[in-house]
This record gives structure tokens, sequence and C-alpha cells, in this order.
């Protein structure tokens, strides 16, 4: 519907050009809205104001020339009025809306979503990333769903996405996870061993182990470090990946790559991006980083840094801070500059990290999205600068940063898994709420919110319980149009609907809801640039609100009547309606039944 009116303003204006009262290389972008208040009309429009300064006519002038000699096309336009300094309010005919039920359904699945790869760029959504140390347990499980569903909506907008999962299959913690699954093989031929502090002491470890005995028998068992610790490492990190694909699985979560950070390291990539920076004269060598407001670094004595504090003491520093432009100024966000390479030459987390991105920027990629815990935000001025300093365009680089939210059952944050006295994996919270709910739990707010799941509501079937309310929308309608089956006045299909029965749409609510429901195709691209699902699902919950109130306030006057016109022209909508629910739940991964069980009073 915006799309038509977008088409007669542009012809109008390109018609005042023709005729030479304005002259314009180009219509810059405008918005076509909703109106605030429903007396103002259809749609408000800006364009005015946008182009005023353009054609050196003033808002109110081109608002008249536009209202004047609006082009016709296809008679879509009732009205068209100047508001203010120069807004244009808009009222269209009935016959727009009723054609939406038409549109919708001609579409399917494929409304709300651009034509596949259509105008999009080639984009990389970096999510989940779990350290390969374990399960994933709950903590960055809505970072996977947020990170699943912005690549959905990326998607949908048309563009090329790639899911990626960043490995992290390097350094002291695989090569402690490969000495605990060491210890848990001897084990498995009788010796007593005992963990120290930093291993991991859970049953998947000790499963891990009994596999691997069962593949090499007793070959690494009397084996010097030297040996066994690579074997232990790899079959460590295989058999932890190989549950995390699985637990992501169940969760409907895929990825088309898995980057090892391993490989990063064995191709000299780690190495060799210190060498460009220091070619680039980015760098320094010094015992501590300076810091771009000069003072004396204070650090929190329990924090990672404070602790680790004597490793950082000499060594080459990245001028993430206080690298200074041609204007002598100092541009990039970090607070001081980071080292990268230790006294001894090894190389630190970060440096991996930078070379990790600058592989992304190699690949071609326009646009990448990495998907970070809040706990990680420190971690992005670091990454921007560091990319900054190596010439890329850091504009091409986003992040998503998702709060961590708290799983409860009785009002008791649930942290360890009863049945494995671990901590809660995401398999764990999906086999009890439901992978439906979880998703929807997770991506309901926005991604800086914090709130509680509790396990408790999300198993109430009532309204109470907002995973129902949504899923029950999509069942309501699908149950409308089988009791139409039923009492034999089934929906015919909008190929054999005709106009003059889609012309009985004209109640307000039916015009608001058909409005509303072509309104998804830009509520997604709006998503999408946001990188924010929840806008997707606060429609769905405002047309859902919609059709409720409309099917409890026109009870006297029900969808299904002896009126054969006005029941088609209705079932059409509830179609419409039905699809519109479906595409918008697909598009976030979201499932959408034909049927579900409501209490009494619902």
């Amino acid at each position: 519907m915006r799309h038509h009116v977008r088409a007669v303003i542009d012809d109008t204006l390109n018609a005042l050009k023709t005729q030479g009262f304005i002259s314009f290389e180009t219509i810059p972008n405008y918005s076509v809205d909703a109106p605030k208040k429903a007396d103002h009309g259809d749609w408000a429009c800006n364009v005015c104001m946008v182009m005023s300064k353009a054609v050196g006519r003033n808002p109110s002038e081109l608002a008249d020339a536009i209202i004047a000699h609006m082009v016709d096309r296809n008679s879509i336009i009732v009205s068209l009025e100047k508001a203010g300094p120069g807004f244009l309010n808009i009222r269209l005919k009935d016959v727009v809306f009723q054609r939406v039920a038409r549109e919708v359904l001609n579409l399917g699945t494929q409304f709300g979503r651009k034509a596949p790869k259509s105008t999009g760029k080639k984009v990389m959504v970096e999510f989940v990333s779990a350290n390969p140390t374990g399960p994933v347990h709950i903590g960055p499980a809505r970072g996977a769903f947020m990170g699943d569903a912005i690549s959905r909506l990326l998607d949908a907008a048309g563009h090329d996405v790639t899911r990626e999962f960043y490995i992290n299959d390097f350094g002291k913690q695989v090569e402690t996870l490969g000495r605990t699954v060491h210890k848990r093989y001897r084990e498995q031929f009788g010796e007593q061993i005992s963990l120290v502090e930093g291993e991991y002491p859970a049953e998947y470890v000790i499963e891990i182990a009994k596999t691997w005995k069962a593949e090499v028998g007793d070959a690494f068992l009397n084996k010097p470090e030297s040996e066994f610790l690579p074997a232990a490492i790899a079959v460590g990190i295989r058999e932890n990946m190989k549950a995390i694909r699985s637990t992501l699985a169940k969760a409907n979560i895929t990825h088309d790559v898995f980057f090892s950070e391993k490989s990063l390291h064995e191709s000299g990539a780690v190495k060799s991006i210190v060498d460009v920076y220091k070619s680039r004269g980015v760098t320094y060598e010094a015992t501590e980083g300076k810091r771009k407001d000069n003072k004396e670094k204070v650090r929190d004595a329990e924090s990672k840094a404070a602790k680790y504090a004597d490793k950082q003491l000499g060594g080459t520093f990245l001028m993430t801070a206080t690298w200074q432009d041609e204007k002598g100024k100092m541009p990039l966000k970090d607070e001081e500059d980071r080292i990268i390479l230790r006294a001894d030459g090894t190389p630190v987390y970060l440096t991996a990290d930078l070379a990790y991105h600058k592989a992304k920027y190699d690949r071609g990629y326009e646009l990448m999205v990495d998907v970070f815990g809040a706990d990680h935000a420190g971690h992005v001025p670091r990454i921007q600068s560091g990319m900054h300093l190596l010439g890329f365009d850091t504009k091409k680089l986003e992040f998503a940063l998702v709060q961590i939210v708290r799983i409860t059952r009785g009002g008791e944050e649930v942290k360890v898994s009863k049945r494995k006295g671990t901590l809660f994996e995401l398999a764990d919270l999906i086999d009890e709420a439901g992978a439906d709910v979880c998703r929807f739990i997770f991506l309901m707010k926005t991604r800086d919110a914090q709130f509680d799941f509790d396990l408790d509501d999300v198993k109430k079937q009532s309204k109470d319980n907002p995973v129902f309310y949504f899923q029950m929308g999509h069942a309501r309608c699908a149950q409308v149009l089988k009791k139409a089956e039923e009492k034999n006045v089934p929906f015919i299909g909008i190929d054999k609907v005709t106009d003059a029965q889609l012309a009985r749409l004209a109640l307000p609510e039916e015009k608001m809801m058909l409005k509303k429901m072509s309104q998804l195709p830009d509520v997604v691209a709006s998503a999408a640039d946001r990188l924010e699902p929840h806008h997707v699902l606060y429609y769905c919950q405002e047309l859902i609100g919609d059709f409720h109130a409309y099917y409890t306030q026109y009870k006297s006057d029900p969808i299904i009547s002896d009126d054969v016109d006005k029941t088609q022209g209705r079932l059409a909508m509830v179609a419409a309606l039905k699809q519109t629910l479906k595409s918008a739940f697909l598009i976030l991964g979201v499932d959408a039944p034909e049927y579900m069980e409501a209490q009494a009073e619902e």
C-alpha cells in the first residue's frame, strides 16, 4: 500500500519537473507513515519538507502544487490535504485496502520478503561462538536465538547472508580440556585421578573419554603429554562440537560456516597481522600501554586484567586509543592501547580476534554483524579500532550486544541442572519449555533489556503467556476457516473471490487490519536495518490484538453468515491475516500452529 502511494507521489513530482515548475536530479528519500491520529487520513507524507530546499520552493507551495497536479495512478487516492507547514495527509479508496487480501494470498509465504538476494548486500552474521570446551549453557542462549533471528531478518530483507560460528579451538582453555579428557581416559583403565582447579569435572568429559577409549583402546595410556595432548584436544573439541551442533539443531538454528581459530594460527595469520600493524606505524614497544586520558591505570582487583597484569608488562602495543589522525585528534573509541604481542613473542586473544575480523573483510563481506553478550561490550571498541588501523571501513562492522536473561522457576534463579548437577544447558531449557517458547521469549524484548524467563509462566495455556497469545492468534484464524468448511461455506480461494466480495470489507476495523497487514514488508525491512527482531513481534502483537477485538466486537455480525458475498470477503481477510502472521512467524523461525487448546475463559 505504501508502495502504491509512493508511486503516485513520484509520478506527480516528475510531472511537475516536466512542466518546469521544479527541478531536481533525483527524488530524495521521504517517509510515508501512518498518521498519529486516524482522522488525519490513511497516510502522512513529508516529501514537501524533504524536497523544499533542493527545488527552491517552500514546503507549503510545493504541497499546493502536488495537490493541484496529482497524477491519477489507477485512482487510488480519494483526497489529498495539506497539513501544518507542508505535510500531506492522504486518504485512499476502499479498493486499495481490499486489494491487500489478494496481494497477501497471491504471495503466500513470500509475503513480507524481498525477492531472494534482490538488492541486498553480502552479509555475514557471527553468533553463538561458544567455547568448544562443553555444551551450550543458558548464558549465550539468548544470543543464539537473537543471532539466528537477525540472520533470518536480513535474509528476508533480500541480503545474501552467511551464518558463522567462530570456534575458539586454540589456547589454554582447550589445552585444559585435553588434559582433563586424558585424565578421564586413564580413569577408564582403573587409574585413580584427581582434577586440579580449572579442569572440567562435568559428566560430559567422562563420556568423551569413554568414546575415545572405544576408538583407540590404550594407545594413549602411557604417552607423554607432547603426544597425547593434541589427540585429546581433538577428540574433546570434536565431541563437544557434535553436542553443540545437536543442541543448535534442536533450537532450529543452523550455521553455514564453522571457522576455526586454530586455522588462523596454523596459517600464520595471527603473527602476520602484527607485522601488518607494525608496517603501518601504529604499534610501539613498551612496558605498559598508554591511556587516551594519560591517567594512571586503576584496575578492579578482582578483574582478569588485574589478575594477569604481570603478563601485560612489556610487549607490542596497538594504538587502539592514542592513534592520531592528520588533524592531531584521537578519534578511536578505545580507552587505552592494547597489547597484541607479549615480550616473549606470544600473541594474545585479541590478536587472533583482529586476525579473524581481518579475514571477514578479506572475504568481501559488505556488512558484518557480531552478536555478542553485553559482557563483551568492552571488546567492541578494540576490534573497531583495530579494523580502522588496517584501513577498513568500520561502518561495515556492526555489533549487536545482547543482555543475558535470568531463567527462573518459582521465583528462584535456575543455574544448575538438577538432573546433571552441572550448569543449566540450553538443551535442558528447550526440553522443558520448548524451542518456540525459548525463541519467542528471548526475542520479545529489545536486545539491551534485562528480564526474567519464568519457566512456570510459559507453561500456562492462557493470555498471560505471551507465546500462547501470539500463536493462538494464528490458530484462531485457522479455526475460523475450518469452521467455514464445517458449515459448508468454505473459503473459495483468492483466485475465485470477486472484487465485489472483497468490497464488502468496509468496516473501519477491517480496513485497519488490511492496512496493517500491508505493512509487514516495511516492518521486516526496518527491523533488519536496525538488527532488532522484536519489532516484528510487536507488529504481530498489534495485529493479533486487533483481530481478537474485531472477533469479539462483531459476534452479532459474524464472519460466517447467510450473506455469501460478505462471508467470502471476510474469509479472504481472515485467510490473509493467517498468512501474514505465518509469514512473520516463519521469518523469525517461530512455528505457526493450526490448532491450540485454550482455557474455557479464553
